[in-house]
């Protein structure tokens, strides 16, 4: 989606109410990536990109020498050589460049013990920190960390940068919301007429406005109308947007998430970043893979550079991951059909190089698909505890550990 795109849904929404060697750059002889220490723990943010369709962990990070990649991947498998060398076994995609150069925690692997194939599920075992799918919570992951780490009387502790609300932000205590990424968090409104755009604000104004009569529906309508209009208020003078991000969508998010993270006055601490894009490779993988790969390096490494040029490299943690990863045997499509386990990514203030115990090929489930080494509990569990400083046991069930080796420990 390009930004003539994003305009086109501001229009709509104001109509309702609310090619390198193995060894590349990154594995150079002597080289050596800077490490980053850690801002304090009450300064870090979290920025979390959600890769929805399922993508697959072993194109994104791909087996060097495994030959039984290539024998279950006959057509699909990346070719040594133009892998991103992360060490002697596992290698980046060739589209994922500037991850490369900049470095990230690649947790392979990363999954449920029960898994299901359905999207829906998945999804929502992630978002609500529910990895067996039992208990069914009413808050999402992400909220109940923003209930802990925020002020209630702050605009908005957690955003997602999307349309429509999401149940990882879910949340009780403080103020968590989904705006447009393409009105730069503002409520809508008509640019090109402010006389027009005067009245419609005033009276959604209005409207927000509580009455004593009003039924919880419609009471529950004006609270929501009421808090978009504040964060609006708050986010009218944002610090100055970085040029340089590509046109696509999440170009877009990251651009306004870098913009309101450097807003101090906003008292954020969660962005929530639904990638725009279809990560459900049943046919065409390796085109289909190379342009997904494309657009998120290129959008990520801008991002990064956008923060270490305001000072906040040291603050924000990046994690990327999707619901499930896909079947190791590629189909009769050159594609892959869903899988289990996955891998995610971590990218800031952390230890560059592969965290835990990636899967093995010679071990498949009965469906063909990776057995998970580690679990989403603990994924989970290391944002929370190892980087926002909050004991998993606040915020998760079974009090699950952190994947050690995370962040580096400096002297």
């Amino acid at each position: 989606m390009n930004r003539t795109t994003v305009q086109r849904r501001k229009v709509l929404q104001a109509g309702v109410l609310g090619a390198t060697g193995v060894f590349g750059a990154c594995a150079r002889k002597g080289w050596r990536r800077p490490i980053l220490r850690p801002g304090p723990v009450g300064q870090r943010r979290l920025v979390v990109i959600e890769m929805a369709g399922g993508c697959d962990g072993l194109s994104m990070v791909a087996p060097i020498g495994d030959s039984d990649y290539r024998r279950l991947r006959p057509n699909t498998a990346i070719p040594a050589g133009q892998l991103h060398a992360i060490d002697r076994n596992w290698g980046y995609h060739p589209a994922l460049t500037r991850v490369a150069q900049q470095g990230a925690t690649v947790v392979a692997g990363v999954g449920v013990a029960a898994p299901d194939l359905s999207h829906f599920e998945m999804m929502n075992r992630w978002q609500t920190g529910d990895p067996d799918g039992r208990v069914r919570p009413d808050t999402g992951f992400l909220g109940r960390l923003c209930d802990v780490l925020g002020d209630p009387g702050a605009p908005a502790v957690g955003v997602s940068l999307g349309l429509g609300a999401t149940p990882a932000l879910a949340c009780r205590r403080v103020t968590t919301l989904s705006v447009d990424p393409g009105n730069n968090g503002r409520f809508p409104a008509f640019d090109e007429d402010d006389a027009l755009t005067e009245v419609w604000l005033a009276a959604h104004r209005a409207a927000a406005r509580p009455d004593a009569a009003d039924g919880p529906l419609l009471a529950a309508a004006r609270t929501g109308t009421a808090t978009a209009m504040r964060f609006s208020d708050a986010v009218a003078e944002l610090p100055s947007e970085q040029q340089g991000y590509p046109e696509s969508a999440l170009g877009a998010q990251l651009q306004l998430a870098a913009q309101l993270l450097a807003d101090e006055r906003l008292g954020l601490r969660i962005v929530h970043v639904p990638m725009e894009a279809d990560f459900d490779t049943h046919t065409g993988h390796p085109d289909r893979f190379d342009a997904l790969m494309t657009e998120f390096d290129a959008a990520v490494g801008t991002f990064r550079d956008d923060l270490a040029r305001r000072g906040l490299a040291d603050r924000v943690l990046i994690a990327a991951h999707s619901e499930f990863g896909r079947r190791v045997p590629e189909n009769d499509g050159y594609g892959l059909d869903h899988g289990a386990a996955g891998t995610a990514l971590l990218m800031g203030p952390t230890v560059a190089g592969l965290a835990g115990e990636p899967p093995s090929l010679r071990r498949l489930d009965a469906d063909d698909n990776v057995i998970a080494t580690v679990p989403m509990a603990e994924f989970h569990a290391t944002l929370a505890q190892t980087w926002l400083g909050v004991p998993a046991s606040e915020v998760l069930s079974g009090s699950p550990r952190p994947i050690p080796g995370v962040l580096p420990v400096l002297k």
